[in-house]
């Protein structure tokens, strides 16, 4: 092979290298980026989801306890299990996904219930610290127009927060009254409380730190955006109120479930 064919061949290969370049960069345009806000996120919905899961497993097994079948025990036992592995695994989550994405199932549902709920079982974690969750609501609360899973995911997020922000001893107050445009559920700690800037902007996204807890727990700093993206879809509104070393209380309302309480309004 003369030494012109030896330069036809590598300039040939030059020729090949660029193309295949050329067509890779042209595939990597195509991957999207991966965000690992996005991720957290995602992961941190996830969690919710298990959580509001595990607290419903925890319903079935009080109430089935007397269940003559022996493999119902079985069973939930089975559901509790898998719910933990899932637990150990949504941190490895792959596939993007945030709540906008998921399609809500609207109906009538009683709000004082399922905060009742929630409350049940966050005050497993509570007693940890001896914190004492209270839940107050008065008279008989219209019911509101909502996804009781998405109502769930909230109150577990904001009730969490709660009791991570407490100082041991203390206790967290629940309160459900109906207002004006719909029922108002407030969570109140007695915690260090905002500063103005943490304030100002809890409800955004962004690369800024988590406030500490009072704990050894580990916040993600995406609980509230998640609880956020859940009562925008429910056309709600939910809002914070604090000051700092006097805790902080944070409210949701969603609109009523039939016109006849339009009165509040």
């Amino acid at each position: 092979m003369g030494i012109m064919d030896l330069r036809d061949d590598v300039a040939q290969a030059i020729e090949n290298a660029k193309v295949d370049l050329d067509r890779a960069l042209f595939e990597l345009d195509r991957i999207p980026a991966m965000d690992p806000a996005a991720l957290a996120f995602v992961a941190h919905a996830m969690s919710n989801y298990l959580n509001v899961t595990e607290a419903l497993l925890n319903l079935l097994k009080g109430s089935l306890r007397d269940h003559p079948e022996p493999e119902v025990k079985v069973w939930l036992d089975g559901l509790h299990h898998v719910s933990e592995l899932a637990h150990q695994t949504v941190a490895r989550l792959l596939r993007v996904y945030e709540p906008t994405e998921m399609p809500l199932k609207f109906e009538h549902v009683r709000l004082e219930r399922l905060m009742d709920r929630a409350c049940a079982y966050h005050r497993r974690a509570a007693e940890q610290k001896n914190v004492e969750i209270i839940c107050r609501y008065t008279g008989d609360v219209p019911e509101v127009w909502a996804d009781r899973v998405g109502v769930a995911v909230v109150a577990d997020n904001l009730l969490s927060n709660a009791v991570k922000f407490s100082h041991p001893g203390g206790r967290v107050d629940v309160t459900i009254a109906a207002g004006a445009g719909g029922v108002v559920c407030s969570v109140r700690d007695y915690g260090p409380g905002l500063t103005p800037l943490t304030q100002a902007t809890i409800f955004e996204r962004g690369d800024r730190p988590p406030q500490p807890p009072l704990g050894d727990e580990q916040p993600t700093g995406y609980g509230l955006l998640v609880a956020k993206a859940f009562v925008d879809r429910m056309s709600g509104r939910l809002w914070s109120e604090s000051e700092v070393g006097r805790g902080a209380c944070f409210s949701f309302r969603l609109p009523y479930g039939s016109r006849e309480h339009q009165r509040f309004s």
